[in-house]
């Protein structure tokens, strides 16, 4: 009984007191509608301009032309409405142009419930502009997301998308980042990671936001992930002990059983990435998004992509949570995939 109650201790009030039918267990079927959620919710909730987007999640607007490489992808049918506050609410994640006619992003941004691809003639692609209503728009030719993606796990996480036409001109600030090829050692420490995404108050920004984080190593999320599935199985057998009259004792015998071997939240195809406390992080939005290392010549280098992160059941916030690092595609071990499709 001791084990179960201390697993509670940090367990919203709210998720303890919830039955079986009521606990909203996390997992990778909430990814792939992402491009649903995301829209729904800046439907739902307000945009946030300019300064007062700074103080969020510790990030900052972006300067115009920091980050010329950083793309929107938008819904076609309400970005072609053609209004500024359109434009806004059909982005649904980020990428990152890699080359004149390819962004890189989520494979999770591009896949639907049934596990079909988003046909190329429903995205389109916003570059050249850190504020999302401003800027150009791209049509897309092709989407391709890995053969291997698996939504469950969030593993393989990578998609192309393939301009309908070479970037040539631009009304802003444009250019390609590099990627870190095959064999690249993931350095730990400091990072930043980009994005439009969701921020601390449950409103979206209209500016480009950016964000300083540490890459830590992937032991780092797995044991932070590991406590924080006991203590949302101790509340989930709790509640329904509660609703069915179940013995403490044998919801103890099954607490022990289900958290003994907890096996590792990442792949070695994932990045661990963010801050102890959870106030830097990347959120809903944000997918798809590049994480990147300064390197020695002064040049930014993708090292990740935007992929998922993790919240207590029964928390307010989506992100955000103490020692819940966010997990990012690791873009070494998806280069030769990335090139062959761009080469060939």
């Amino acid at each position: 009984m001791k084990r179960l109650v201390m697993a509670l201790a940090l367990l919203p009030a709210a998720a303890m007191a919830e039955g079986l039918a009521g606990v909203a267990v996390p997992s990778g079927d909430s990814e792939v509608l992402v491009k649903s959620y995301v829209l729904g919710q800046k439907t739902a909730e307000d945009a946030i301009d300019g300064e007062a987007a700074t103080r969020i999640f510790g990030g900052r607007v972006a300067q115009t032309g920091a980050w010329p490489a950083q793309v929107s992808l938008h819904d076609a049918t309400k970005a072609r409405e053609g209004t500024a506050e359109s434009r806004f609410q059909s982005q649904f994640c980020g990428g990152s142009l890699i080359a004149r006619q390819w962004v890189l992003t989520a494979a999770h941004c591009l896949v639907k419930q049934d596990g079909s691809v988003t046909a190329a003639a429903d995205v389109v692609i916003h570059t050249s502009s850190v504020d999302v209503r401003e800027g150009d728009w791209r049509d897309v030719a092709r989407v391709i997301v890995h053969e291997d993606y698996n939504p469950q796990r969030i593993d393989n996480d990578v998609a192309l998308v393939q301009l309908a036409q070479p970037v040539q001109q631009a009304s802003g600030p444009i250019g390609a980042i590099s990627i870190a090829p095959t064999g690249a050692q993931v350095p730990t420490g400091p990072a930043v990671v980009i994005g439009w995404g969701r921020m601390e108050n449950g409103k979206f920004p209209y500016q480009l936001m950016e964000t300083d984080i540490d890459i830590v190593p992937n032991d780092t999320c797995n044991a932070g992930m590991a406590e924080q599935t006991k203590r949302d199985m101790g509340g989930f057998l709790l509640g329904v002990g509660q609703a069915n009259g179940i013995p403490m004792e044998n919801l103890e015998q099954a607490y022990q059983i289900l958290t003994k071997e907890i096996g590792p939240a990442l792949s070695p195809g994932m990045i661990c990435a963010g801050t102890p406390t959870g106030q830097r992080t990347m959120c809903n939005g944000d997918s798809g998004g590049p994480l990147m290392v300064k390197q020695a010549n002064g040049q930014w280098l993708q090292y990740g992509i935007v992929s998922w992160n993790r919240s207590p059941i029964g928390a307010e916030s989506a992100c955000g949570h103490e020692s819940l690092y966010g997990v990012y595609t690791r873009i070494p071990t998806y280069f030769d995939w990335i090139a062959r499709h761009v080469q060939g």
